[in-house]
């Protein structure tokens, strides 16, 4: 039975059609559902996107109803017959393209539909088609959300287009960004991508931990499962004898990849990049119990017959999940960088920016320094020194004050740093270690930066520019190259508004802070130019409109969830070109954990909603609820 009937002026870009609704259910499910017009000339079918949905009686125009509203007091009513059996629901299509049951594809539609042809809800299986992927570098994101509606089409995004096209995820505090987030980064830790993150509030510190509500659906079953502690015990085996060597304060997170519970993570993990249809979607509102014991079973069964020495790449087998650092950026020269690096350490450090006179005693400074003193002079030691050569110049020298005062505040800096247990890290080691094919961590799939500890925001802006802008010099320099000796990088800056910012909200002079400028200096870099090397960009912010322009700009995938802001809906409508003006008004109403996604990851490029599922890591810092446990107490 068709849903409803197209009717009047059609175009290849939109169409109208009428339809039925009894009781006004129809009307709230169609909205945002897909539907399909055959064209009869063919078996192929125009797909199309209900975006807005209204009602009209042409037997209640204005005329009409002035005349009845004016006579209600002489005992003259709108008839129910006029009310309601005449009344009309329309839905408003925007034309997706047409689909082509032979190839699977979907290409523009050239010649309006004719009004008077059928339309049907789109079946699960094209969304499937445009929507899903099976190939193992496609991530699974959700799945589709229609509402009124379930349905089995996964939404898929290349992994590919993720780590090396740059993309965005934007959306207001509380409607699941750092959820979206960590799918992402779960979906390409396990499929062989290497991230760098920078996380202000320790939201992905547990990245490599399965979530406790998860493993406790499965544990009865492995427990009661020879087979399965087996193959659980023979990984951890051969992971013990795989890791690389980390210094000794690394132990404890090495340890905790190998409990048993986390080695299941992994391989519950390569399962599904195998067999999408085992994905579990975890409410948080769920308990364990509440997963299907069928898909239980079946995902236990895959786990078991899944052999991972010879259907995954080894590199991936022996990789190490996560490692979590509490670091700022060592002071200090180094040897395959300029002295202006030093210098913009050091103006980040103290949140003041040298001057042309005072730059021309502090690079001379910096590169008369031998090999022996650029290996042993760092942090402290290094402003030290640099102090010891102000204390020389004439007293009268008009520079000598003020770099004093700059020197000193980095040096009060640093030393806040070790109270609070930071560790000072060489730049040039981490991303030789981190990068490189043959560094220490080459086997660690994703570096997580907890800036929580850090003491401000210019210090975490100076490390965000010191790795980022080491990094791409690297890989512009040749010295890193991906076919030969490197491996491509993922950036994933949250909360980049406070990393990245458009304005400088510390600025009283209108002078633009050192460590702001550093970092969005570093991260347009890779932004504009980084594409072509293997350097990819994944920002993440509740305020799209106050991130650096330039680099958000790039983003060539968006994850869109709930968007209020006029400022940030209409920056989004400058960079989400393929974006549609009901798709921004839908961004005011999504519900919690859904989004619009749109962008060159898309199997299709179509802006379809997606129920994201949620993480199957364990969350990071809990969401403080002081009321409540006040009276808990």
């Amino acid at each position: 039975m068709a849903l409803g009937i197209i009717f009047g002026e059609t175009s290849t870009q939109e169409f109208s059609f009428l339809f039925g609704d009894a009781g006004s259910e129809r009307q709230n499910q169609l909205k945002f559902s897909y539907v399909e017009v055959g064209l009869p000339e063919s078996k192929d079918k125009v797909v199309a996107k209900v975006v807005d949905v209204n009602t009209e009686n042409p037997l209640l125009a204005k005329d009409t109803a002035k005349f009845y509203s004016e006579h209600e007091t002489l005992g003259i009513s709108v008839p129910d017959i006029i009310s309601h059996r005449f009344t009309l629901y329309q839905a408003k299509c925007e034309v997706m393209g047409v689909y082509n049951n032979t190839t699977n594809k979907i290409a523009p539609l050239t010649q309006a539909i004719k009004p008077g042809e059928k339309v049907n809800i789109l079946s699960d299986d094209i969304l499937i088609e445009l929507f899903s992927e099976s190939e193992p570098w496609y991530l699974s994101l959700g799945h589709v959300e229609i509402p009124g509606r379930e349905t089995q089409a996964q939404v898929s995004l290349d992994a590919d287009s993720i780590v090396t096209m740059h993309a965005g995820i934007f959306g207001m505090t509380g409607m699941g960004k750092t959820t979206t987030t960590a799918v992402i980064l779960e979906e390409l830790m396990f499929r062989g991508a290497k991230t760098i993150i920078f996380d202000p509030h320790g939201d992905y510190v547990n990245l490599n931990q399965i979530r406790r509500k998860l493993y406790d659906a499965f544990k009865l079953k492995i427990e009661n499962d020879p087979d399965l502690i087996k193959r659980i015990s023979g990984y951890k085996n051969h992971l013990k004898e795989e890791f690389p060597e980390l210094p000794d304060f690394y132990s404890e997170q090495v340890n905790m990849e190998l409990m048993d519970e986390n080695i299941f993570y992994r391989l519950f993990n390569f399962c599904l990049i195998k067999n999408r249809d085992l994905m579990v979607d975890l409410d948080d509102s769920d308990d364990s119990a509440s997963i299907p014991e069928e898909l239980l079973d079946s995902i236990i069964n895959k786990i078991k017959q899944l052999d991972w020495e010879n259907e995954l790449p080894q590199e991936l087998v022996s990789r190490m999940l996560a490692l979590n650092l509490n670091a700022y950026p060592q002071i200090k020269m180094y040897p395959d960088k300029s002295p202006y690096f030093t210098m913009r350490l050091i103006e980040a450090m103290a949140s003041e920016n040298f001057t042309p006179a005072q730059i021309g005693h502090i690079i001379p400074w910096l590169q008369v320094l031998d090999n022996e003193q650029r290996e042993e002079l760092h942090d402290v030691c290094l402003l030290n020194h640099l102090i010891g050569e102000v204390n020389g110049l004439p007293p009268r020298d008009p520079s000598k004050d003020a770099l004093n005062r700059i020197l000193n505040r980095a040096k009060l800096t640093v030393k806040n740093l070790k109270k609070r247990d930071c560790r000072t890290m060489n730049i040039s080691d981490f991303v030789n270690a981190f990068c490189s094919k043959g560094g220490s961590m080459s086997h660690v799939s994703t570096a997580v930066f907890n800036l929580s500890d850090l003491e401000n925001n210019q210090v975490r802006r100076a490390l965000v520019y010191a790795v980022m802008e080491f990094a791409f010099d690297r890989y512009k320099s040749k010295d890193f190259d991906i076919d030969k000796n490197a491996h491509p990088i993922l950036f994933a800056l949250e909360e980049a508004r406070t990393l990245i910012p458009r304005q400088d909200e510390s600025s009283s002079s209108g002078e633009i802070n050192p460590a702001t400028r550093a970092a969005r200096f570093a991260a347009q870099q890779i932004a504009t130019e980084g594409r072509k090397m293997g350097l990819g960009m994944l920002v993440i912010s509740q305020k799209p409109a106050s991130v650096d322009s330039l680099t958000t700009s790039q983003a060539n995938t968006l994850i869109l969830h709930r968007v209020i802001n006029p400022d940030d809906q209409s920056y989004i409508r400058d960079v989400g070109e393929s974006l549609s003006n009901e798709d921004l008004e839908i961004l005011k109403t999504v519900k919690e954990g859904v989004a619009i996604v749109t962008g060159d990851a898309l199997k299709t490029r179509m802006s379809p909603l997606v129920k994201v599922r949620n993480r199957y890591s364990e969350p990071g810092a809990e969401r403080p609820r002081p009321i409540q446990k006040k009276w808990q107490e």
